[in-house]
């Protein structure tokens, strides 16, 4: 396959070799990583994406202009902050490739002022695009340093005109000199603020801080080993931590007694409740919480869970979120992992309480780079020494038994991004 920025723009780094060799690759990395991390473990072989063009959802581009002082737009080279032109970029869908054209142009014949990250002057620093694949909806995100955003009526004007498809515009206004491509402020300038997509059956829809899985296609095989790998029971009562959106949990309430999910960003819960609402799914619950934090008081007051899945960021989770977890002494833990080293470091903490895996599967949700996503299913096993590992209570924070009986109810019922080079998230 041939791309005329490979070399510069570095997102893409297995473009030269074929999808075999790829998941060839891809598995013996896992499976040096687990060696090296002397677990135990076999790796399966990957599954691979049906479709490996065309397939990201979401694309964040900067802006700068070539000698001639023309505007261009694209991905940051690697390990730099040197834009490259990446117009009509095969792992972007065409309707995508098409819109982020049209802004360069657009930006280029408004005359407006592209941010200099050196002096920290200039308007526009990244325009960020989330598409559904299933309804063709598009969000058009604009980051801007201030407020004042002179041509931004005109700006929308033209794009909803040219392209229906486009549902909603919102500007973002990040004001620090950081490499943090959004921050908290935002202004709907169009549409409600969000899109919707079908995922596994689903309405999910997401706004443009909330976390969604880039390659869809590719989601509903890796939610649909979830499913096979946890075999849920009727009377089972589940906890989605890490939930985002709430897409896991959502597609996994039907087999289930109910679902709880846990998920830090505020605004990512708002949007999981709304999916569970449009879906009619009655028997789940989310919560804005830390999961660690989450973690610690259901170990406090003692709640049961048959089923425990994470699904956390690169960094993994942590050792007091694995020890809590283990207390609980769930039937099933389902550990989904966008970094097998970190994944194998969690794994080795989760083995001193008594929690192993025999199989790890990995997922290609992002052809023609380096990155793959693993899946691991623990179960409870006998302690091979007589200590008792849960020794360590969580310290009692102001107000926290208060707020944990809010959430679950008397009786302990319940009643209720960094800019990157390349590509990944």
């Amino acid at each position: 396959m041939k791309c005329k920025v490979e070399k510069l723009c570095g997102g893409c780094q297995l473009l030269k070799i074929n999808r075999e060799e790829q998941a060839k690759q891809k598995r013996e990395y896992v499976e040096k990583i687990m060696e090296k991390s002397h677990l135990d473990v076999k790796v399966a072989p990957v599954l691979m994406a049906k479709n490996d063009l065309y397939y990201r959802n979401k694309v964040i581009v900067g802006f700068a202009k070539d000698k001639e002082r023309n505007v261009y737009s694209g991905l940051y080279a690697a390990h730099s902050h040197r834009v490259v032109n990446t117009s009509g970029c095969l792992m972007q869908p065409h309707l995508i490739n098409k819109i982020i054209d049209e802004i360069t142009k657009l930006v280029e014949s408004m005359k407006i002022e592209l941010y200099n990250e050196r002096t920290g002057t200039g308007l526009l620093r990244h325009v960020l695009i989330r598409y559904a694949h299933a309804t063709n909806e598009v969000m058009v995100v604009f980051v801007t340093s201030k407020k004042m955003f002179p041509s931004r009526r005109n700006l929308v004007n033209a794009l909803v005109k040219q392209f229906p498809q486009i549902t909603t515009i919102i500007q973002n206004i990040n004001s620090r000199q950081t490499s943090i491509v959004m921050q908290d402020e935002s202004i709907i300038l169009y549409g409600k603020g969000y899109i919707t997509d079908i995922l596994c059956g689903l309405k999910i829809s997401f706004s443009a801080n909330s976390f969604y899985q880039i390659h869809s296609e590719q989601c509903e095989v890796l939610y649909e080993l979830a499913k096979e790998m946890l075999a849920l029971r009727p009377q089972d009562k589940v906890l989605d931590t890490y939930c985002g959106v709430g897409t896991i949990g959502l597609s996994l309430a039907s087999q289930c007694r109910e679902v709880t999910g846990v998920e830090i960003n505020g605004d990512a819960i708002k949007m999981a409740k709304q999916n569970a609402a449009q879906n009619n799914i009655k028997n789940v619950r989310f919560i804005a919480m830390d999961s660690t934090q989450f973690m610690k008081e259901a170990r406090k007051f003692h709640q049961s869970y048959q089923a425990i899945i994470l699904d956390p960021p690169r960094a993994g989770t942590t050792k007091m979120f694995i020890e809590s977890a283990c207390s609980l002494q769930p039937n099933r833990i389902l550990y989904i992992s966008c970094d097998p080293k970190t994944q194998a470091r969690d794994l080795i903490f989760f083995k001193r309480f008594g929690y192993y895996t025999d199989e790890i599967r990995p997922v290609d949700m992002f052809p023609y780079t380096d990155h793959i996503e693993t899946v691991a299913l623990l179960t409870k096993r006998k302690m091979r020494s007589n200590k008792v590992p849960f020794q360590s209570q969580p310290k009692k924070g102001k107000g926290q038994n208060n707020r944990f009986q809010r959430v679950h109810g008397k009786n302990n019922k319940m009643h209720s991004q960094k800019r990157k080079s390349g590509y990944r998230s």
